[in-house]
């Protein structure tokens, strides 16, 4: 077979896992309203009737159960709470990148065999590259955590400023909790409502259900605001204090969305270099093997 098609094939073998790689870890510009409509559809799926799983999702089931709390193997229970995702499925994507990450380098063994090659190496590098994808969803995981916790916080301070204004007319700081709460549908006034329906049931206050879902969620503002409401129920300055704590939190999200920018554009060079690796790979890799030829 000829040399420059044997080192064509295996170049697009490579590009492909690169390219699987960009799309993983290359950033995204991602509005406020489309994460929160991701998140809500992932909402709305949780609370669809069971299905029977089959297929991928019973193999994540069966290793969820079974799966040691070690690093890379035990699920981020809190962050997929977060994000509403079943463990099931989260298992079910581990299992998906491993698969492919060890039939990459297998096909390209192969490859490689049909021209008449033997070279075991890819072979040895089956596992590697399937323990690399297997861990893919866990980053995956981390990213969309820290945006939605992103997102949730921004709208913490709308709902820091809804309950201020709720408190200008003749209302308690509980009706004004439940009033700001049902103002919009998103999916963080969805999870602060239910919070809300949960501790009625429990009969507990709305400020210790706000500060139970902050520890849960991971948002120190909405810990913050709850213990702001619990320690002002005679409402003397409540609303001068929420205000204030509305300013402040502004200023933090601002300073956020700066370092999240500046983080994104020092990782514009990762998808410059994995396009050059390849080319490169397809110019050196045909001279390589005619010396080996001779």
């Amino acid at each position: 077979m000829n040399p420059v098609l044997l080192a064509t094939i295996p170049g697009l073998i490579a590009g492909a896992g690169l390219a699987v790689l960009m799309l993983t870890y290359a950033p995204r510009t991602i509005r406020a309203g489309d994460a929160l409509t991701r998140l809500g559809e992932v909402s709305i799926a949780s609370a669809a009737p069971v299905k029977t799983l089959a297929g991928w999702d019973k193999a994540g089931a069966w290793v969820s159960r079974r799966a040691p709390s070690i690093p890379f193997f035990s699920a981020p229970t809190a962050e997929l709470d977060l994000l509403e995702i079943p463990v099931a499925q989260f298992y079910a994507d581990k299992l998906k990148m491993a698969a492919i990450g060890f039939a990459i380098p297998l096909g390209f063994a192969a490859i490689l065999q049909l021209g008449g090659l033997s070279f075991p190496l890819p072979v040895l590098f089956a596992p590697i590259l399937a323990f690399i994808f297997w861990i893919i969803p866990d980053s995956n995981v981390r990213s969309k955590t820290k945006e939605a916790r992103r997102e949730f916080t921004r709208f913490v301070t709308v709902y820091l400023q809804l309950v201020a204004v709720a408190l200008l007319g003749n209302t308690t700081a509980d009706a004004a909790l439940t009033s700001a709460a049902s103002v919009s549908d998103s999916w963080v006034f969805r999870r602060i409502r239910r919070e809300y329906q949960a501790a009625e049931l429990t009969r507990t206050s709305k400020w210790d259900a706000l500060e139970r879902l902050g520890v849960t969620v991971g948002v120190p503002a909405l810990v913050d605001m709850a213990r702001t409401m619990r320690l002002s129920e005679a409402r003397v300055g409540l609303r001068e204090q929420l205000l204030s704590a509305c300013d402040m939190l502004r200023a933090q999200v601002a300073a956020s969305d700066k370092d999240a920018a500046e983080r994104a554009t020092s990782k514009m060079d990762i998808p410059v270099y994995c396009t050059i690796i390849p080319i490169l790979a397809l110019m050196i890799v045909p001279s390589v093997l005619q010396l080996a030829s001779i």
